[in-house]
């Protein structure tokens, strides 16, 4: 079994990919079968549904879309990741004491992951985000690929479903 590390950069990276199909001169493509809001439109955190990537030659990402979130202090809940339609693994996180050890989370939330207030938080699709150190782990990853991120916060729930193809 692959290191539980691993699999979460490659859910932040399918998060940050959520519609679409891209491909890079590496030649590996990934493609968004599904994505779900699963706690409803009263979701705490919900994205937009023009959320959108581009994937530039030399494999880095420009995002456009938004990500809506009603306040909280709080992000506790599970992660599970299954390939292929069989459970990878399934843990336990408590994404505000990961804050800005999550990838990309300082380049979007500088002061932190929690608290938040209501707002939301769109991408700049001039910044492009270097994936380079993730180009290794998507060969390991290719096949299809649920994930599902559920949240509890002190102030309602998150849910995110996506199915995603990744190949080369």
């Amino acid at each position: 079994m692959l290191p539980t590390k691993v699999y979460f950069y490659v859910l932040l990276i399918v998060l940050t990919v959520a519609r679409g199909s891209v491909a890079c001169k590496d030649g590996f493509s990934l493609k968004v079968n599904k994505i779900e809001n699963c706690a409803g439109p009263d979701g705490v955190i919900t994205l937009s549904d023009d959320t959108a990537i581009t994937l530039g030659d030399d494999c880095s990402l420009s995002l456009q879309g938004c990500v809506k979130l009603n306040e909280f202090n709080t992000a506790a809940g599970s992660v599970s990741v299954s390939k292929n339609g069989r459970e990878m693994f399934k843990k336990q996180i408590d994404a505000c004491k990961m804050g800005s050890k999550i990838p990309f989370v300082k380049d979007f939330l500088p002061g932190g992951l929690c608290p938040q207030s209501d707002g939301q938080i769109c991408a700049d699709p001039d910044k492009k985000l270097p994936m380079d150190r993730f180009k290794k782990m998507l060969g390991i990853m290719k096949g299809s690929i649920g994930i599902e991120l559920n949240l509890d916060h002190d102030t309602g729930k998150s849910c995110i479903k996506m199915e995603v193809e990744i190949s080369k």
